[in-house]
């Protein structure tokens, strides 16, 4: 497993008081008139600790950027434990009514909503030694200048490439008079466009980071304390040191020229003096197939064949991979999913299939964290699956442990790092190399056209309803293998305004039917609460990324974060009118593995990334689309037809028109314990689990 590493910039040019001409010294911050919450009700700002959760999130993408950057040992995931000295990062809040419309930028975080409702929040880094009117903006906008602190090669500020360095005006003159050979040009566009690649090629060479690191012993109190709540992979999980720091926003997400507007009914923007039109959003094609149309139907399942899955095993929890499902009738006469379940283990025994009949049953792959194995030799290791001598750990060679357990941890990273694609649509590649597909098995997940993915660039809250999935053969080749794949549509963000009667956005025909019904369930609740409404505002048309600036699928906060988060916990959500994006509350494929920024093997179908973590022989149904004879169940199974814990909170979701509450059922949501001992039978038991960010597990102890 990945050990946490605390690591520190050992150099800064960071001033905490500054000299100027008119006032003689004064603090490099805030003024105290912004700072004086009394005087500036509507516009003030405050110092942010340096354990709080906006904080820490940004010394956790800083040290990935650092870890990526540096290539730092891929065992271990970097966290800064503090901004470079004199540095600190303050919180403005802001009315709304007063906030001024920008254009969106995907490299920066975009504004979140007071704790009111009706207050805006940004986060500005302050320190830079030219004075507090310069201040970085986002962890993005502040990673070049850490770099050149952190390489310590150069001490004139002209080498750095950070915006307060090296500004666009500077950067955009084509030749400076008098002086020797042209001054490179950057076009604003390509800027904003690849500004993550841009800083990554201009900063090669490549010298060696001055950083300091301490032993996860030495800090793991304070880097625990400084972890935050709504981060970590949710209750009821194993300890989630697989979940690595957020990840650097690279690659190619190409904002628009211009900015779609707001829908027509809320407050109209002042449209623009010059410049082109706003870009309509991408119309949505229709369904391809028939499990692709179930799959985007709102209520009707959560999972897929061929995913990924935790599943109870009734005293602890496993790892699987869906093989078939049903709809099935209830008590009330409803459709209920069912699905079975093919266990993960090493390669000379397979537990047989397990027929899971309530959703409350399973989880996402993404959801938790995988736990370090169960042998100590193996977790000193850096072998991956197919590396492993598994006859050499039934053997005991490897020491004491649970071969089973083991096996299915690795096989589920093995998975993790896997990638098919799904469904051809064309075989277009011989004029000019591209191919499009309708689906693909990413990590863990399946992924269809016409769905919303979550993205690693943004503000965290952003998805991509994908419309095509590319891929590009390399010039003068032929294999697949070497092929690029990008993933083009419409980028949507959150966004939250005040609600007045009348002025309702209208709803985007454009979206998902899935994101259309979640947001009507989720605008109930906070109307009726917080006197608030949320639209997905089109912020970057017709972009296109990598898979590796995808973390994986959306899913609705009001049907999985009520499995995730606990009934009783959901409903106290639901009665404050907070219902949190259940995306911050899992992973992103490739964290399992502390590659996030690693596209993974490629592989022809989905059989070939299972391997041997399955038995020879086992078949992925394809539902609809395949042979019946693939849908049939077990004759006998030990699951019975169960009520789910989501089922109320679902069925409101998917009536929201008419209700306006939701009242969970079923079994109530835990909080994590514990685990007092190195029982192996107990070992994935995510009942008794401490909720431990920082911890691996290693033969029996913490």
């Amino acid at each position: 497993m990945a050990e946490w590493k605390p690591v520190w910039i050992a150099r800064s040019d960071g001033e905490h008081e500054i000299k100027t001409k008119k006032n003689g010294r004064e603090l490099n911050a805030p003024t105290s008139a912004q700072l004086d919450r009394n005087s500036g009700e509507h516009d003030y700002y405050e110092l942010l600790d340096i354990d709080d959760p906006i904080a820490i999130e940004w010394k956790r993408i800083l040290g990935g950027m650092l870890h990526r950057e540096q290539k730092g040992p891929s065992d271990q995931i970097w966290i800064l434990v503090d901004f470079p000295e004199n540095y600190r990062l303050y919180k403005r809040y802001k009315d709304k009514k007063e906030s001024k419309p920008r254009n969106s930028d995907l490299s920066k975080p975009a504004k979140a909503d007071g704790k009111d409702g009706n207050k805006s929040e940004d986060f500005y880094l302050y320190g830079y030694p030219l004075g507090h009117k310069k201040r970085f903006k986002s962890a993005v906008d502040f990673f070049p200048h850490l770099l050149w602190l952190a390489q310590g090669t150069s001490n004139q500020r002209t080498d750095c490439e950070c915006k307060q360095c090296s500004p666009e005006w500077v950067q955009n003159v084509p030749n400076l008079p008098g002086k020797s050979g042209p001054v490179p040009k950057t076009e604003p566009a390509a800027l904003q466009r690849d500004l993550p690649a841009v800083l990554k090629d201009s900063m090669t060479p490549k010298p060696q980071v001055i950083i300091k690191q301490r032993s996860m012993s030495q800090d793991s109190n304070k880097v625990a304390k400084a972890v935050p709540k709504p981060q970590p992979p949710t209750s009821k999980a194993p300890p989630s040191a697989a979940k690595g720091p957020t990840p650097t926003p690279a690659a190619k997400i190409i904002p628009p020229t211009a900015m779609a507007s707001a829908p027509s009914k809320v407050a109209p923007q002042p449209a623009p003096a010059a410049g082109p039109p706003p870009v309509a959003p991408t119309p949505l094609a229709s369904a391809k197939s028939l499990e692709q149309d179930q799959d985007a139907q709102y209520g009707r399942y959560i999972y897929r064949c061929g995913e990924l899955t935790w599943f109870n095993r009734g005293s602890a929890w496993g790892l699987s991979v869906i093989t078939k499902r049903e709809l099935l009738k209830d008590q009330r006469g409803q459709n209920r999913p069912q699905y079975l379940v093919q266990p993960l283990s090493h390669p000379f025994n397979h537990p047989t299939t397990k027929v899971i009949s309530s959703e409350d049953d399973l989880r996402p792959w993404l959801a938790w964290s995988a736990p370090g194995p169960t042998h100590q030799a193996l977790a000193t290791s850096s072998l991956d699956y197919k590396a492993i001598n598994w006859d050499d750990v039934l053997h005991g060679r490897y020491g004491v442990g649970d071969a089973e357990v083991d096996g299915s941890i690795y096989a589920a990273k093995m998975i993790d790092d896997s990638f098919t694609l799904i469904d051809p649509l064309s075989n277009n590649t011989t004029t000019t190399g591209e191919r499009s597909y309708n689906g693909m098995y990413f990590g863990g997940e399946k992924l269809w056209v016409g769905e919303p993915v979550r993205l690693r660039v943004g503000n965290g809250h952003d998805v991509m309803i994908i419309h095509q999935i590319i891929e590009k053969l390399k010039q003068n080749s032929t294999s697949v293998n070497t092929a690029s794949i990008n993933i083009h549509g419409d980028v949507y963000r959150y966004t939250t305004v005040p609600y007045t009667v009348g002025q309702e956005p209208a709803e985007n025909p454009n979206l998902p039917m899935r994101l259309r019904q979640d947001l009507k369930y989720r605008n109930r609740i906070s109307i009726a609460s917080k006197r608030t409404i949320s639209y997905w505002k089109l912020i970057s048309p017709t972009a296109r990324c990598g898979i590796t600036e995808i973390k994986g699928r959306w899913y609705e906060s009001s049907i999985l974060l009520p499995i995730l988060h606990g009934a009783t916990a959901f409903q106290q959500d639901v009665n404050r009118g907070e219902i949190t994006d259940v995306g911050t509350w899992i992973n992103g494929r490739g964290d399992a593995n502390s590659a996030p920024g690693k596209p993974g093997i490629r592989y022809p179908d989905r059989i070939d990334a299972l391997g041997r973590a399955v038995p020879a022989g086992t078949k992925i149904s394809k539902g609809l689309d395949g042979p019946a004879a693939e849908n049939v169940f077990p004759a006998t199974h030990s699951s019975s037809m169960q009520q789910p814990a989501v089922t109320g909170a679902a069925q409101h979701g998917a009536d929201v028109a008419a209700q306006s509450s939701v009242q969970g059922s079923g079994a109530q949501g835990q909080q994590m314990q514990g685990v007092s001992d190195g029982d192996i039978e107990q070992f994935m038991d995510l009942d008794r689990m401490e909720e431990g960010f920082t911890q691996n597990y290693v033969g029996g102890q913490f």
